[in-house]
């Protein structure tokens, strides 16, 4: 007789404050790949920011991120607005990307005040996430990471520590695969080619891409390492292991593709020696065929990722 296992909603207000912290910075290392986090809440009075850390956004640019953590069981919206006064006064400046994070459930006429409050003072998106929402996301993203921790096992104290325990913790194949979707989450897979900023932005996330899927490790467009992921021999499914073999051998292609493009001139950088230029011509077969080659790439990643949801603009 076939039994199934019962899933129970996590109640956040059993935790104290500090494993609250500690269970959200956890699942901020496992969710996005950060070039700097730390963790302040930790330090005691930390004017409303617990976490604050710089991510690349859509356009490789980086984003100053601080969430901050509110673990009971009603958000009130007193409590979240003096945060963001603190936050914005703090020295770092005021964050391009504020998340607020409850422990209990949150209504929609609390989140629209606390929106309409960050954009006044200037933080351009602001999200406020209740309990189940959190919930939600650390299931998809961290299941790893929040069975060990509710298993009894206890997260370190310190930043570089709880760093290195999620970067080390197993994941299903599942897991692993959505860990992997950030790496064609960036503009050199959606980009029409026409619209690249910059030629040897392009070429570096081909290389880091592959790179990732060879060895685990991600780094950003400076080439700092900025997380880990799973490497394409860490998966036990023979089939997915093969799909990424083919990815990294369709990556290195289109890697071929363009660095040809460059030795015949049918890509021409526009010669004035700065590196980012924007500026470039190109022939308009040598485009499409980019265009082409990524549109079947990701056709191919979301083949064996479900939770891709990258679509090309050219397409």
């Amino acid at each position: 007789m076939r039994t199934s296992a019962t899933v129970h909603p996590i109640d956040f207000s059993q935790l104290s404050g500090h494993d609250f912290e500690r269970l959200v910075f956890a699942f901020l290392c496992r969710r996005w790949p950060w070039s700097q986090i730390d963790w302040f809440g930790q330090l005691g009075d930390d004017g409303g920011r617990d976490i604050w850390g710089l991510r690349e956004n859509d356009w490789g640019r980086e984003d100053l991120v601080v969430v901050a953590c509110a673990n009971w069981q009603r958000l009130t919206a007193t409590k979240a607005v003096n945060d963001i006064d603190k936050i914005v006064e703090r020295p770092h400046g005021v964050p391009n990307h504020l998340i607020v994070m409850s422990g209990g459930r949150v209504s929609a006429e609390l989140k629209t005040k606390v929106s309409e409050h960050a954009k006044s003072v200037g933080i351009h998106r602001a999200e406020i996430w209740s309990g189940p929402e959190f919930e939600e996301q650390l299931r998809f993203h961290a299941e790893s990471v929040l069975r060990r921790f509710f298993n009894g096992e206890a997260l370190p104290d310190e930043p570089d520590a709880l760093r290195s325990f999620v970067a080390d913790t197993m994941s299903s194949d599942e897991e692993g695969l959505r860990l992997l979707a950030r790496l064609f989450d960036r503009p050199a897979f959606f980009t029409h080619f026409h619209s690249e900023s910059s030629l040897p932005a392009f070429r570096r996330a081909i290389t880091d891409t592959i790179e990732a899927l060879n060895t685990g490790i991600y780094r950003s467009r400076d080439g700092t390492v900025i997380g880990r992921v799973p490497s394409k021999n860490d998966f036990s499914d023979a089939n997915v292991r093969r799909a990424l073999d083919e990815i990294v051998r369709r990556l290195n292609s289109l890697r071929v593709m363009f660095d040809d493009g460059l030795r015949t001139r049918r890509i021409r950088p526009c010669g004035c020696g700065n590196d980012d230029c924007p500026t470039f011509t190109m022939d308009h077969a040598v485009a499409r065929e980019l265009d082409e080659a990524r549109a079947d790439l990701l056709d191919l990643a979301r083949g064996i990722i479900p939770s891709l949801s990258v679509v090309p603009d050219f397409r």
